[in-house]
């Protein structure tokens, strides 16, 4: 061999030792060099894509699309598509990722349980991401590093997170899931895209199963994409067509016989086609592209076992009888939003509702309580008449202009609260007992409640716990440098079951009365709040959020009235027999009616 020809074999083999990795797509990339652990997949081992999968993912690396919006259900490997977006990006094409989870427990769990097993098992990757473990490894659970890039993990819940991150590309999962808001920071898809701004090729992806209509994140983003479906042909005629659940077939009290009849020729399609018909489809737009690339996929396009048309038939069934359970078969089944039908409280139904009653206690009403909300130059009181079953009566709804922080304001809020109420037996009485809220001004709160202690003022401090259901009071704890006894409410419950009694049609348990001088402000405060379905791990949850250009202080006072009654817990039916309004057992709220009913449009 020649010096010449010696010099340029070394020449190739140096340009091909440093040559960059060949260009693919995401979905050639995953079919390449992909692995399935076996503490995350039912058959673990090498991956290969769903069709359907294949859009999604060269999405992701196309160069026309700075956008990606999937509005998913579950059981369709979404997961493991965001997982490849890493190992994409570590082996082809290095630059710096985050992931943002809907909390900080979420994204610690997704890095444990899928990224670093994914790393530990893809043979291109093992290599290029230090081990965490190692003493001077700059890898965390949180954070982790390889050349050329970096990736981040972030909740949605931790405003700290989005702060000194400058990436490339950020993938939000879930965010149907995020709570509103990051802290005071604002929205975080805002706040992750804003971390991308200093690239041009940035890549925004976003995942989510859907939860409520109007009021769903993914359907936001969705509807404002090219919105593609997967469309597949018909075995019989060929036409190509979107699955829709409609078209899933059964005969009675055999849902595992479930086939899907073709729009077009109408003949029936067993399961055993679905395979065929997903690689010979395709993603259609459906709107115009500008940038925005937006997929629907759901449940009954999915290869997995446990996603076959019948068991998904049998999975209807089971659920279709209860609405929070068919809420959650649409979310996450489906794929779609869960449109609530006669679920919400609107203000002007309310209004439209008012009575004439008052000044006088109604019959049927026992005892008074009154709630009250302290805010930065004001008290606001609702004073609520009780009965049998939690029916109830708004007897007054009063604003106590002021400074919280000087006396003459809790004078003036105390002579209030000992005004004398008539009852239906002539005789007077005062409220019975009082609910103040302490998250404003605690220590006011505390000298105010103390030496009242003996006409049942008490001292309030709500907790919310989504998820989780506190009762509407817990026992009272003096912790407090002023030692009155502070009772815990939980917010979340006591809204619940507040919500539930404003929907209430029929006088009688739980009805709520209004009188005719509520104007409409009072109403729109009442329903200043929506329960939003968000979920966790999986499972459903409420979660309450304020409206926005809402104030909720109405809601409140309510909550603290009932919170009030909650601690006396008076005995409603004893007190109307001693008033002469119960006989024989018969319910007061039988024996008394409004005159009549207030239209809408008087004040």
């Amino acid at each position: 061999m020649q010096g010449s020809d010696l010099v340029d074999e070394i020449l190739a083999e140096f340009y091909k030792a440093w040559a960059p990795p060949p260009v693919l797509s995401l979905s050639q990339w995953a079919e390449r060099y992909a692995y399935l652990s076996q503490e995350n997949s039912a058959e673990w081992g090498k991956w290969h894509n769903f069709p359907y999968q294949v859009g999604i993912m060269d999405a992701v690396t196309d160069p026309r699309v700075r956008e990606v919006t999937v509005m998913k259900s579950s059981r369709i490997g979404y997961t493991k598509i965001i997982d490849h977006v890493v190992g994409y990006h570590m082996h082809q094409d290095p630059c710096p990722i985050m992931i943002v989870q809907p909390t900080i427990e979420d994204a610690e769990d997704y890095s444990k349980t899928e990224i670093e097993p994914m790393i530990r098992d893809t043979p291109v990757l093992i290599e290029l991401v230090g081990d965490a473990k190692a003493k001077d490894s700059k890898n965390t659970i949180m954070r982790k590093s390889f050349p050329g890039g970096r990736l981040i993990f972030v909740g949605a819940n931790s405003p700290r997170g989005f702060r000194r991150v400058t990436v490339r590309i950020v993938c939000f999962d879930e965010i149907d899931g995020y709570p509103i808001g990051a802290g005071q920071e604002g929205d975080q898809i805002k706040l992750g895209i804003n971390r991308t701004l200093t690239f041009w090729n940035n890549k925004i992806i976003a995942g989510s199963t859907p939860t409520i209509k109007d009021l769903s994140r993914i359907e936001k983003r969705f509807n404002v994409s090219d919105q593609r479906y997967y469309f597949i042909p018909c075995p019989h005629c060929k036409t190509k067509q979107r699955l829709k659940w409609e078209q899933l077939k059964w005969p009675k009290g055999k849902p595992e016989l479930a086939e899907y009849q073709c729009e077009q020729c109408g003949q029936m399609i067993p399961e055993k086609y679905k395979k065929w018909m997903l690689s010979h489809g395709e993603w259609r737009a459906t709107a115009p592209f500008k940038g925005h690339a937006g997929f629907h996929i759901w449940s009954a396009y999915s290869l997995f076992p446990n996603a076959a048309w019948g068991r998904l038939a049998e999975e209807f069934l089971d659920s279709k009888d209860d609405a929070e359970t068919l809420q959650v078969f649409v979310n996450t089944v489906l794929g779609n939003v869960w449109e609530e039908k006669g679920e919400r409280v609107e203000d002007n139904t309310l209004m439209s509702r008012r009575e004439i009653y008052g000044p006088e206690v109604p019959d049927g009403a026992a005892v008074l309580t009154a709630g009250v909300d302290v805010q930065v130059d004001r008290v606001e009181v609702e004073v609520v008449a009780w009965g049998l079953e939690y029916e109830s009566w708004n007897m007054d709804y009063r604003v106590i202009y002021g400074d919280p922080e000087t006396k003459d304001l809790w004078d003036e809020l105390d002579e209030y609260l000992l005004t004398p109420w008539t009852f239906p037996d002539g005789k007077a009485r005062r409220i019975a007992a009082v609910g103040v809220d302490t998250g404003y001004l605690a220590d006011e709160v505390y000298k105010f409640c103390k030496p009242r202690i003996a006409r049942r003022v008490y001292a309030l401090k709500g907790k919310s716990r989504p998820g989780e259901s506190l009762p509407i009071v817990s026992s009272p704890s003096r912790n407090n440098p002023y030692r009155v006894p502070l009772f815990t409410v939980g917010v979340d419950v006591a809204k619940d079951l507040i919500y539930g009694r404003l929907k209430r049609e029929d006088h009688g348990p739980g009805y709520c009365h209004f009188p005719p001088d509520r104007e409409i402000d009072y109403f729109k405060g009442l329903t200043a709040e929506k329960a939003l379905t968000k979920y966790r791990k999986g499972r459903p949850y409420k979660e309450w959020h304020l409206q926005k250009g809402r104030r909720n202080e109405p809601l409140d006072c309510r909550v603290y009235a009932l919170s009030a009654l909650t601690i006396l817990k008076p005995n409603i039916r004893r007190i109307l027999e001693q008033l002469g309004k119960l006989s024989g057992g018969a319910p007061a709220n039988k024996r008394a009616r409004p005159r009549r009913v207030i239209s809408s449009g008087v004040g």
